[in-house]
């Protein structure tokens, strides 16, 4: 199994790390109306994404390998006076337990493995959602230049070991649409779009995939 690491966040200090997606702000619109209340924030680094749903009044719950970036996460928690529960831990065995969320988001983090390690991730998610919950997640088309430039192989002929900001190595998994959506077989897929990296031009091509568990109330 390929293994992967935390993200160096010590060392990142670009603000774009710190600004919310506006596609988030999206989901963050559409899952107040629906009435959600818990979120589970996987990959959650410094905690733009948590701190956005917090902000907002919903019980919020973010998780990631590294715990640079969750004690960051917490400090600017405490700083806004906003409750946020933080876990470090690997999205392949999350702690928590079944149907604990209403909705999971897992923003540009869960391709961070080989592919043995992206159904895992998913099953997970899955498995932590409430009946009729919703997850968000994008994942790395494999039209992407760099998954075509042929650097950074593994034996895992889907994945590329590529550096990430702040210096980390990290294994990228990149799927076509057929594989993305054997993964997901187990969802009710709700709306899945292919578009490029727009902060960062003929980097990477990513499916954005929103899909539901059994019993969707929307």
């Amino acid at each position: 199994m390929i293994q992967t690491k935390p993200w160096a966040w010590d060392k990142i200090a670009e603000a774009y790390w710190l600004e919310p997606a506006e596609e988030v702000r999206d989901l963050l619109a559409r899952w107040t109306e629906a009435g959600y209340s818990r979120v589970l924030d996987l990959g959650c680094g410094l905690g733009r994404h948590a701190l956005l749903f917090a902000r907002a009044g919903f019980a919020v719950t973010g998780f990631d390998l590294s715990e640079i970036g969750l004690a960051r996460l917490r400090e600017q928690a405490s700083a806004e006076r906003l409750e946020v529960l933080t876990a470090q831990g690997d999205l392949r065995d999350l702690p928590f337990l079944d149907g604990a969320f209403d909705c999971v988001l897992a923003f540009r983090s869960i391709y961070h493995c080989d592919f043995r390690g992206l159904e895992d991730s998913i099953a997970q998610a899955r498995r932590v959602l409430a009946p009729g919950g919703e997850f968000f997640a994008n994942f790395i088309s494999r039209e992407s230049p760099y998954f075509f430039g042929g650097e950074g192989a593994t034996d895992d002929a889907r994945v590329r070991m590529k550096v990430e900001e702040g210096g980390a190595l990290l294994p990228h998994c990149y799927l076509d649409e057929g594989e993305l959506r054997s993964l997901l077989s187990a969802f009710e897929l709700r709306n899945m779009k292919l578009d490029d990296e727009i902060e960062r031009p003929g980097a990477s091509r990513y499916f954005s995939v929103l899909a539901a568990t059994a019993e969707s109330a929307i």
